[in-house]
């Protein structure tokens, strides 16, 4: 049965009158971490080893040392074992919030990280298409800035939390980010693809996005299909000349897009894509 009131703190489930203090944390205080985000489907974790790639890439840059029990085994171990205890020991939406452990104040007094998990039952059991095509628009008010960083999942997000609101506000599904030289990077919690005459088209990570798991897995899978992928810069007149643009992310798989202003999309290569990341995992 599902227990909302547990959590998986450093590998161990912990009843929520036994969770460390959040108030004082510097995941709190200084948003000093990063982030990721995992599916579990029929009881495994599809791309474990390109989330651990991207957490262990994220320890590097935020000069963090991973404890005891942020290694590869034990993390799935945990992991599984935490939402066999919520009941969700098949199907689970599990978010990681990795944080510097200790003290201090911009000076760290620690740089040994600590991290808690939080899981929740996804929307669908597996990663499916959604049937009916999302609607876009670009997010203009604030641009993402290139850094160290970018291509990480990090605890400061207030560009995505703005672009968001602002989808909402005018009634779009999502909305797309741009970098400071005016280039599609990201939708508000996606990478994204354009598809032209067959092949695919990425932002560059040079250009700012966040490196995403599924949009590895997406690369790796059209490569091994055939399929031209172009990572590169993306300007917003390129999504008139599309045949197809889709979003992609570890929770959610492919997300096909219907329209952009007036534009109309169709959804023949992020179906084919989809369907064989399926039958792989």
């Amino acid at each position: 049965m599902h227990k909302p009131h547990q959590y998986l703190v450093d590998g161990v489930v912990t009843e929520v009158n036994s969770m460390p203090n959040g108030y004082n944390s510097r995941g709190f205080l200084y948003a000093d971490g990063f982030f990721e985000t995992l599916r579990i489907i029929d009881g495994r974790i599809p791309l474990l080893d390109l989330h651990f790639g991207r957490i262990t890439d994220s320890l590097a840059a935020y000069k963090l040392k991973a404890p005891d029990s942020l290694n590869l085994p034990e993390l799935e171990t945990s992991i599984l074992k935490f939402a066999t205890s919520m009941g969700l020991e098949n199907h689970g939406r599990v978010r990681m919030t990795i944080y510097r452990s200790g003290n201090g104040k911009y000076l760290p007094q620690s740089n040994t990280a600590s991290w808690l998990a939080t899981i929740e039952r996804p929307s669908t059991d597996k990663f499916e298409l959604n049937e009916k095509g999302i609607s876009i628009g670009i997010f203009e008010e604030f641009s993402k800035t290139v850094d160290k960083f970018s291509n990480f999942k990090n605890l400061h997000c207030q560009i995505s939390i703005q672009a968001s609101i602002f989808a909402q506000e005018k009634k779009f599904s999502d909305v797309l980010v741009l970098n400071s030289n005016r280039e599609i990077i990201e939708s508000t919690y996606s990478n994204v693809f354009l598809v032209k005459d067959g092949a695919l088209y990425t932002p560059k990570l040079s250009a700012g996005p966040v490196g995403g798991v599924m949009r590895a897995a997406v690369i790796n899978l059209a490569i091994e299909l055939g399929v031209k992928v172009y990572e590169c810069n993306l300007h917003p007149q390129e999504l008139l000349k599309a045949d197809e643009v889709f979003l992609t992310n570890a929770v959610s798989g492919i997300q096909w897009v219907a329209s952009y202003r007036t534009k109309r999309y169709f959804n023949n290569t992020a179906n084919t894509l989809l369907k064989a990341f399926n039958s792989r995992i």
